[in-house]
């Protein structure tokens, strides 16, 4: 019953299925209550309603017949029906055979022609040119092997064998008969491919079957009306199969065909075929003829009767060459008589013929047939079966060297496929897994692992695994390395359970922060844009701190943490290193008495001071870039961000330290981050907030600019000396000069390399030297107005200002700040802070006064 048949089954008579109010029934929940109702469940009926329901079988039940069924009966009628003919039937129902065969015939082409035509693709668009390429079932395998199997019911119907020439199978000649039959068996056997079909379809209907047992369930359970079975129906019906489950299974399917009939064709090639050899029934007709005579006494008659018996058995025992002469019989060994006839012809005969010592045969080889008869007579005679035991010895030697190739070449293949389709993918997927396990921060290129998943569904997840460890990387960063790391390992138990709350670990890095000026007011124009705003701006930031060796942790909205990353405490002060880097030399090593950790001293660290560099050139390079960005220069065009009819310009501020920090998991199983804290990383954001009040760009600590190169500090001015909230402690700070009302040049990669600006920009990072802070042109355009008359001029009011002078301190800051009156504000911002702080205190410096002032700002 199709679903549209149940449906409709269970609506009233004369109600449309489905229909609701009004109706007496409207869905199959109602009529299924109703009959549980009256027919509650019995495992066996009684007799009166057994015989009620075979009253309605007999006057309502029908039979319909699809074409699957036709179809079915005509291929178990092809299989069965020659062996049928000759075992049920006599010749004059020859004819009505070779009628039914003819019809399968013609059915089968028909359905051969139908499935050529509507199962195939013949034609292939490339570059809108049309190309006879068919894919489906036209020219397929089951294309072929449906071919020969309509190719063999030529032979069981005559016109049809006569039309088409293919007459010689026909068995009409006496020695031919047993090979054209045993041939025609061998050719018949290619239709047993069509029982592929019939397991199809009997597969399919039963998952039709169980399909609405289910959807009966669910109504039964209400939740599912009977109007919705015909829909839900039809989409459990088309189900897609997925491609590697389909074509594993297509296959499987023609390498067992292939074996079978392999099987079917070479294994009767592989075995002895000789003449039936009927010991028993030859001597027993042989001992009969002896007994007559015996009773006749006639000695003439029973040596007659030896040499025609041995004649006989001899000419049985060559029957491939008429022309070959042998000196004593082929099968007969030996032949006694008792009680002895006395007949000295037919001993002597014997004697001159047969062998009597054969006691050196094999027993395989010889076999002894004793007979006896009423009146005492006995006879017993031994056959040799030396030539057929060996022949069949030799065929057995060929039959199980075909059967074990057959074994290993099944084997092989079936490995084959299941390797080539399911483990090999699957392998490739652990090995994706355990490479990002063991190095999450590692941007893998899975193509290299090669695989042979193709197409199929298993690539699919292979690239769904590449996009969530990509993920996973993006999401968690540097400092959830390790969570990705613990959480993916599929060794010893790690993989039993998700555990994102790793504990923290102390660790050494250069920490950046950056903020965008104006976010407030940007967001409040701005709106639903905002997002594409701040994304502008995060893939600059991104993009330059990335090349230049950092990475990116928190994304703040208006703010960015930045990470170049040193490494973890128990890395740098392993038992070879740990004297060396934890000298309390200035640097701030030793150990922490109240923590008892190392403060390692990160001056000695070898390379550290380019990696420093690259932290401060990364930034810089940021400052460049929101100056020269088509998309973010289009902001400044947006009148809603303009003040007093003035393009509005975006503004960045940064702030670098050096120092530790506890990396790790921050939140719970509902929502993890992983970060880093501590007052090292507090510090860059106070670095980032102060660079307002001085008016640059970039501030950094004394303790990261002390890990940089000599040209690069050397780039930078030291602004101020001050005590941050927390730490009693001066500390320098400094920063570089960035002229950012200017226009920068759009890059372009060099001519005549090739190579594209992409790749000449990270090879600029890759091969990083210290020449690059005066040679490279973006940075001498930033400092152009940081002349050395300038710097020189600025450190001398900075050294009067800190040594209490400050009255000739406040002459030469402001010298400094009309030198720099072309800049971003109209003058040098750091020069105008100390100004104020002095003119805040009446431009007297304070008795109390050692070299340095609390910063006020966070």
């Amino acid at each position: 019953m199709s679903a549209a048949d149940l449906a409709q089954a269970n609506a009233a008579p004369g109600t449309p299925a489905g229909s609701e109010n009004g109706r007496v029934r409207s869905n199959l929940e109602q009529l299924l209550a109703e009959h549980h109702q009256n027919h509650p469940y019995k495992i066996c009926p009684t007799a009166d309603e057994a015989k009620e329901q075979t009253r309605w079988f007999l006057d309502h039940a029908s039979i319909k017949i699809s074409y699957d069924d036709v179809m079915m009966i005509i291929t178990l009628f092809v299989l069965f029906g020659p062996d049928f003919r000759l075992l049920f039937f006599s010749a004059g129902a020859d004819d009505t055979f070779e009628f039914l065969n003819a019809l399968s015939f013609f059915l089968f082409l028909v359905e051969l022609l139908l499935n050529s035509w509507a199962k195939t693709e013949f034609f292939e668009t490339v570059k809108n040119v049309k190309k006879f390429k068919p894919r489906g079932y036209f020219l397929s395998f089951f294309f072929f092997l449906d071919l020969i199997a309509l190719w063999s019911i030529i032979f069981e119907v005559e016109w049809l064998k006569e039309g088409t020439g293919m007459t010689f199978m026909d068995g009409s000649n006496g020695s031919q008969s047993n090979v054209s039959f045993r041939a025609g068996r061998v050719v018949r056997m290619i239709r047993l491919v069509r029982l592929v079909k019939l397991y199809k379809i009997t597969s399919q209907r039963r998952r039709e079957k169980k399909m609405l047992e289910d959807l009966k369930v669910l109504v039964e359970q209400g939740r599912m009306g009977a109007h919705e079975i015909e829909g839900h129906f039809h989409k459990m019906q088309h189900q897609k199969q997925s491609k590697v489950g389909t074509d594993l299974v297509d296959m499987i399917t023609r390498k067992v065909i292939i074996c079978v009939l392999s099987m079917l064709i070479l294994v009767p090639l592989c075995t002895l075929e000789q003449e039936t050899l009927h010991f028993d029934k030859t001597a027993t007709l042989f001992h009969d003829t002896l007994n007559r005579d015996f009773q006749s006494n006639n000695c003439e008659a029973l040596t007659t009767t030896v040499k025609d018996f041995l004649d006989i058995t001899t000419l049985i025992g060559v029957p491939a060459n008429e022309d070959d002469t042998v000196d004593s019989p082929y099968y007969v060994l030996g032949i006694s008589f008792s009680p002895d006839p006395g007949c000295s012809d037919t001993d002597a005969y014997l004697a001159s013929t047969l062998t009597e010592d054969f006691s050196e045969e094999r027993p395989e080889y010889l076999k002894e047939v004793v007979l006896s008869s009423l009146s005492g007579n006995a006879t017993t005679i031994t056959f040799s079966q030396k030539d057929a035991a060996q022949d069949g010895a030799y065929f057995s030697i060929l039959l199980t060297c075909f059967v074990i190739i057959i074994l290993i070449s099944m084997s092989i293949a079936f490995e084959n496929d299941a390797q080539q389709l399911v483990l090999s993918p699957i392998e490739q997927m652990m090995e994706m897994i355990n490479m990002v396990a063991d190095d999450p921060l590692e941007e893998f290129d899975f193509d290299d692992l090669g695989g042979t998943a193709g197409e199929y569904e298993l690539k699919v997840v292979s690239l769904a695994i590449q996009k969530i460890t990509t993920l996973l990387r993006i999401g968690f960063g540097v400092a959830g390395a390790e969570i990705i790391s613990k959480n993916m390992s599929t060794h010893d138990d790690a993989s039993s359970g998700l555990d994102p709350m790793i504990p923290g670990k102390r660790m050494y890095a250069i920490f950046g922060f950056c903020d965008i000026h104006e976010f407030d007011m940007c967001t409040e124009v701005l709106e639903d844009e905002i997002m594409t705003f701040v994304n502008n701006v995060a893939r600059i930031v991104h993009e330059q701190v990335t090349r230049w060796s950092g990475t990116c942790n928190k994304n703040l909205g208006n703010a960015f943490l930045m990470i170049w990353r040193i490494g973890d405490e128990d890395e740098l002060v392993d038992g070879n290193t740990r004297k060396r880097l934890t000298s309390s030399a200035s640097g701030g090593g030793g150990e922490d008495e109240k923590t008892g950790h190392i403060n390692v001293d990160l001056k000695r660290l070898p390379g550290l001071d380019t990696l420093s560099d690259k932290a401060l050139f990364g930034f810089l390079k940021v400052v460049v870039e929101i100056n020269r960005d088509p998309a973010v220069l289009g902001y400044r065009s947006d009148k809603r961000l303009q003040h007093g009819g003035q393009p509005f310009k975006l503004r960045m501020g940064f702030g670098l330290h050096a120092g530790w920090a506890i990396e790790g998991a921050v939140g719970s199983l509902q929502k993890v981050d992983a970060t880093y804290l501590s007052p090292h990383v507090n510090m860059s954001a106070r670095m980032e907030a102060a660079s307002r009040q001085f008016g640059v760009a970039i501030l950094m600590t004394e303790r990261f600019h002390e890990l940089m190169s000599k040209p690069a500090q050397d780039a930078c001015r030291r602004l101020d000396v001050v005590t941050v909230k927390g730490s009693a402690v001066p500390m320098p700070i400094y920063t570089y000069d960035t002229f950012q009302n200017q226009t920068f040049p759009e890059l372009m990669a060099p001519k005549g390399t090739g190579l594209s600006l992409v790749t000449v920009l990270k090879k600029q990072a890759e091969n990083y030297t210290v020449e690059e802070w005066n040679k490279d042109q973006d940075l001498q355009q930033l400092r152009i107005l940081a002349t050395a008359e300038f710097n020189k001029k600025f450190k001398e009011g900075i050294d009067t200002y800190l040594l209490g002078n400050w009255s000739k301190a406040r002459e030469i800051l402001e010298e400094c700040d009309v030198m720099m009156k072309d800049n971003d504000h109209g003058g040098d911002g750091p020069s105008r802070t100390i100004l104020n702080y002095m003119k805040n205190r009446a431009w007297i410096c304070p008795t109390d006064w050692q070299g340095f002032r609390p910063l006020t700002s966070k």
